[in-house]
């Protein structure tokens, strides 16, 4: 299952590069238009998408690494079992955002999916929103991993540092 996760990690991380690749092209190709006079109107909403879609992907890589939200004057605190118990706290509590997050994406998709582009009218939104269920369903499995690992770690009594 590790190698599962991490090889869906690279793929986010290779994405979200991408993303964020495309996210600054486009906006070096809207300056550019614009000092030359020409009216390319897409590249706002691609460089939003864009964006958009590299953030969430960012986000879940995040999570996966640890360094999401966290109160780091606790966690600096506890250590051992102390701070294996923390870990899982924290973890149920972002269990308590990324899985409404991928539920209400699932349903943000199914709604806008027949919507498309402004600019580009053969670009669904269905696919613009898709990052919400991915990303939550991403962070949703990262978190279970970590809370299954920090409760082996309480099981076995070993110390966590």
């Amino acid at each position: 299952m590790k190698k599962k996760i991490e090889l869906l990690v690279r793929f986010q991380e290779t994405l979200g590069m991408v993303l964020l690749s495309i996210f600054f092209l486009a906006i070096l190709v809207q300056i550019i238009a614009r000092y030359s006079a020409i009216p390319l109107l897409w590249t706002e909403e691609l460089a939003n998408y864009s964006f958009i879609w590299a953030v969430f992907m960012g986000a879940s890589v995040m999570v996966h690494y640890k360094a999401h939200f966290a109160f780091t004057f606790f966690s600096d605190k506890f250590r051992g079992k102390k701070g294996a118990v923390y870990d899982v706290f924290i973890s149920a509590v972002l269990l308590c955002f990324t899985v409404p997050m991928t539920l209400y994406g699932i349903r943000v998709v199914i709604e806008f999916w027949d919507y498309n582009w402004i600019t580009l009218t053969w670009v669904k939104m269905g696919y613009t929103w898709l990052c919400l269920p991915i990303a939550g369903g991403a962070m949703t499995l990262y978190l279970a991993g970590h809370i299954a690992e920090d409760l082996r770690t309480l099981k076995s009594g070993e110390a966590v540092s």
